[in-house]
Parts: structure tokens; C-alpha cells; sequence
């Protein structure tokens, strides 16, 4: 059964549902289910962290993972393809490009053939990378049922902005599409995403997020004195030029309200280039990358904590449909949230956590300034920010009911009558 909630329409599961699917019941080490992705397991980014967090161990060894690319370490019940680019040179480079066109056909007769050997029930691919096309090969030849997972839009939300992959951008659309209308079942990142492919392409998926098992813990009270205007930036921007637009809006506030600017980047990304543009103009602190913990740690000694979407006409399928996983970070951290993003996106939801999330929807310096000094100027802003914090996680972030619905559909390519 499922529900609408008041705050969005994301569909929620009963308690009931997500009881009945809380395993993977349809599998077994010996009938594992086949899970492809572009990347290994032990690979950072938004998509290796929402299938950690929602793949608990005890499923682990119902999986079978298969790769293109090898683990750092050897990982059990993990494959490395040989059929691809990196294994034909022998481990030596790998191109993203063969492995999408000329190698997806015997990529996908691999996946096949070792989930022949391992008497595999069913196949789950992540429509990212080589995933795409590998997806469209085993949707025509699979005698097992197929599970798509898509966190960005391959096509719109990803290649259209590569100058790499913008020529492919017709073609990738094409294997994506023959691939959701052939899949059993699908799962999206945001409400808006299931609503384009219900428009675009005719299928029916499911909203599933990364789950969040902790509750979020209060936040010390900020320190204005010591820390002055801090602002934390979190892994990589999708472009350059929202930074320095950042950057005068902090160095403005900071200037009317008499206090030291600075801003964190954790990560790297453009934080080189962007502490050299500021020419002292403010404080860039750049830690590099750093494991969740130590970044969450930094994230709750700031001020608030900066969240964008670009405004480019050619990014509007990204920000329309993604969902971006350094939210939950900075869920973690208890901060405020600064949401720099035109109107009518993904993001748009958070704008009724009023007190929690501050929407900037232009490009204008100023206009982030005038916040900036606004939130410098209320006391509550020193506050933690963990109970509105909990009510988005929540929302998006319930880690039974995403793993539930996730499982709902896993277990579900296998017809009852067979388990």
C-alpha cells in the first residue's frame, strides 16, 4: 500500500510494507541477485553511498557485484569484468567511451555468464556510466528479470553537460529508454524524476533514497567569536563560476557586520582555483578530502552550510530531477543550510523548513549578502539545527522505508510461487 504525504508528495510505505520487506527474501547466497554498477564498491560518490547505506551487510552475501573497474582491495563476491576496456588493456587505463559503445554487448554476455555460474535470480544495474548501455544489451537478452536504479538522468542530466559525451547524448537517450521500457522495475532519486520518465518514456518507478540510521545530533552552539562568518562548502560544485558569487556575497556580509569571512571547501574540486580568484579577499580553508566523519565534524563549526544547483538553461533536467547526496551530510552536521538554486527544483521542498533551509534563487552577490547579514543578525542562527534537521531525514531519509521499497521491488522480479 502507499500513501501520499502532506509535504510534497513523496510516496511513503505503510509500516506494514516495510515489515514484510525489510530482507531480501528472494535470494540466497546460492541464488544471489546480480547488482552491476559503473564503479566498484569501495569507490566515494553519491552513488557508491547510497547503495552502502542501504545494502545492510547481512544482504551483502545475497549480492553478487560486478564492475568494470576493480575494488582497491579484493572484496568477496565482488567481479571485476574482463570484457571491458580496462580488462582487454590489462588493467592498464579505461575508456568510458568503448565501454558505453563498442564493449557493452560483451559486457552484458559476461554479466550473463557469471550469473549463469553463480545460478543468479535476477539482475540489478545502476543507470550510470557503461550502465546505461550495458542495461539496453541485457533488457533484449536476459532470461532474467531486470531492476533499474537511476540517480541522474544519463542523458539530460549528465552527458548534455560533458563536452566529452555531448555528441552521445541522442544515443545514450535511446539505450536508456529501450532499457526503463524493458525493465521489471525501476527506482528514481526524486518525485520529479519518476514524473518525466512517466511523461517521457511511459514507466512507473519508485522514489527510493539513501537511509539515514542515526538520528541527528544537536550541533554545538556557534561560536561568532572565534569562527567569525564561516560558510562549508561540500565536495565538488557543478560549475565554477557560483563560487566567487559566494565568495563576494560572504565577503560583503562579512564587511557589514565587522567579523573575519571565511569558507571551508572540503574537498577539491575548484578550491585551489577559487582561494586564488578571492586574492585575500576572504579565508579559503581547503581541507581535501577527508572520510564523512571528519567532514560532518568540520560542517558543524560553520555558520551554515552551502548548497547549489546551477541556473544554466542546459543544467534544468539536473536540478529538476537529481537529488543531491552531500544533503545528508549536512543533515549531520546541524547547521543551516544555504540553497542557492532557481526557483522550482528539487530543492524546493526544503524552502518549508523555513527556520532550517534559505532559499537564494538569483546570481546576484547582494542578494546572498543581504541573508548572510540577515541570519548574522539573529540570535537563533547560533543555535543547532538538529530537530529540523531529523524532520527532513524524515521525509527523504527514512532509512526502513527506502530500504523497504528498494527490497519491495528487488523481491518482487522473482514471482512468489518461485522463492
Amino acid at each position: 500500500m502507499e500513501i501520499e504525504d502532506d509535504l510534497g508528495g513523496e510516496r511513503i510505505m505503510t509500516e506494514i510494507d516495510s515489515c514484510t520487506h525489510s530482507t531480501l527474501s528472494s535470494y540466497s547466497p546460492e541464488r544471489p541477485l546480480i547488482l552491476w554498477t559503473d564503479f566498484p564498491p569501495d569507490m566515494g560518490g553519491g552513488g557508491a553511498v547510497i547503495l552502502d547505506d542501504l545494502i545492510a551487510p547481512k544482504e551483502r552475501a545475497k549480492i553478487v557485484w560486478i564492475s568494470p573497474l576493480p575494488p582497491r582491495k579484493p572484496i568477496e563476491g565482488h567481479f571485476t569484468a574482463q570484457a571491458g576496456s580496462f580488462g582487454r588493456r590489462g588493467g592498464v587505463g579505461r575508456s568510458l567511451f568503448l565501454d558505453n559503445t563498442r564493449f557493452s554487448g560483451d559486457l552484458a554476455r559476461e554479466t550473463l555468464e557469471i550469473a549463469k555460474q553463480k545460478n543468479a535470480r535476477a539482475i540489478w544495474v545502476l543507470m550510470h556510466g557503461a550502465g546505461v548501455s550495458v542495461a539496453s544489451r541485457l533488457a533484449r537478452t536476459s532470461p532474467l528479470p531486470l531492476h533499474l536504479t537511476v540517480h541522474d538522468d544519463p542523458a539530460f542530466g549528465v552527458a548534455l553537460r560533458s563536452r566529452r559525451y555531448l555528441a552521445l547524448v541522442p544515443y545514450i537517450e535511446n539505450r536508456f529508454r529501450l532499457a526503463l521500457k524493458h525493465a521489471k522495475s525501476i527506482d528514481v532519486i526524486s518525485e520529479s524524476m519518476a514524473e518525466r520518465y512517466k511523461r517521457r518514456y511511459g514507466v512507473e518507478s519508485s522514489v527510493v533514497h539513501r537511509g539515514l540510521d542515526e538520528t541527528i545530533a544537536p550541533s554545538i552552539e556557534y561560536d561568532r567569536s572565534r569562527e567569525g562568518l564561516t560558510v562549508g562548502v561540500l565536495g565538488s560544485m557543478y560549475h565554477y563560476h557560483q563560487l566567487p558569487i559566494l565568495g563576494r556575497a560572504v565577503a560583503d556580509a562579512a564587511i557589514r557586520n565587522g567579523v573575519s569571512p571565511r569558507i571551508v571547501m572540503i574537498g577539491k574540486g575548484f578550491a585551489e582555483r577559487f582561494r586564488r580568484d578571492m586574492k585575500g579577499k576572504i579565508e579559503v580553508e581547503i581541507t581535501g578530502h577527508i572520510a564523512e566523519e571528519q567532514a560532518i565534524d568540520r560542517l558543524r563549526r560553520c555558520f551554515l552550510v552551502y548548497l547549489n544547483y546551477p541556473f544554466a538553461a542546459i543544467d534544468s533536467v539536473l536540478r529538476q530531477t537529481s537529488f543531491p547526496t552531500k544533503l545528508t551530510t549536512y543533515l549531520k552536521a546541524a547547521r543551516p543550510i544555504l540553497v542557492h538554486a532557481p526557483a522550482k527544483t528539487s530543492l524546493s521542498p526544503l524552502a518549508q523548513y523555513h527556520d532550517y533551509a534559505y532559499m537564494w534563487n538569483n546570481l546576484d552577490p547582494q542578494s546572498g549578502s543581504e541573508i548572510l547579514t540577515r541570519l548574522w543578525n539573529d540570535d537563533r542562527t547560533v543555535e543547532s539545527r538538529h530537530e529540523r534537521a531529523n524532520e527532513v531525514r524524515e521525509r527523504f531519509f527514512h532509512p526502513q522505508r527506502n530500504r523497504s521499497e528498494l527490497f519491495r521491488m528487488l523481491n518482487n522480479l522473482v514471482e512468489p510461487d518461485s522463492y
